[in-house]
């Protein structure tokens, strides 16, 4: 499988610029699933705005991804924008350009690179990882056994760990890298939970 990125920032990345009159404003966001998707763009859409457009494309082992020209002529914005999430091979990203018109065209060659740019610039200038996938997990096990378990974890470097405690029994959360490493503690253990997390 070809791998992928991600923005290494959590928060929204943002960027003005005013062109012939037009202004144009970039966001950036992380996104997950289509939930996020319509949160982020129910949120940013300006209703006065003369256009807003967007692409987007979230998942790993199968991608959505869409674009939205908003009225723009084909191959201005939406599509252009698809095209650069693809080629910095980037997921669960979105780019959301809002336009407020100034009363001047500027043709199709000039407004894609008003579209773009920005966004251009948003990407080289901040840090982008490769995604990678953790497994989630949620395991409880006897009290008796959670030193050579804290110990275990330690070792295989689980993050994301949480203990919590009811009576005799442990309750453990955390992320590791596949199933196969609860192999050497099984006997010791229930699993009670398992999902991919993409970080």
């Amino acid at each position: 499988m070809v791998y992928l990125n991600v923005l290494e920032n959590d928060f929204v990345l943002k960027d003005e610029k005013t062109i012939k009159k037009s202004k144009f404003i970039t966001y950036i966001a992380k996104i997950n699933n289509k939930k996020e998707l319509i949160f982020f763009i129910n949120q940013y859409k300006d209703p006065k705005a003369s256009h807003n457009c967007y692409a987007f494309r979230y998942g790993r082992d199968k991608l959505n991804y869409g674009y939205n020209n908003d009225g723009e002529p084909k191959g201005t914005a939406g599509e252009p924008l698809l095209k650069l999430i693809e080629i910095n091979n980037l997921t669960n990203i979105i780019i959301f350009v809002i336009r407020y018109f100034g009363g001047i065209k500027l043709g199709t060659g000039r407004l894609q690179k008003a579209y773009n740019n920005s966004a251009i610039e948003i990407i080289k200038n901040n840090n982008i990882k490769e995604l990678k996938i953790l497994l989630y997990i949620k395991i409880s096990f006897n009290i008796s056994n959670i030193k050579t378990i804290k110990m275990y974890f330690k070792k295989i470097d689980a993050k994301d760990i949480l203990y919590e405690f009811n009576n005799e029994t442990v309750f453990f959360s955390g992320k590791i890298n596949n199933i196969k490493q609860l192999d050497p503690i099984i006997s010791k253990i229930k699993v009670l939970e398992t999902e991919k997390n993409y970080f």
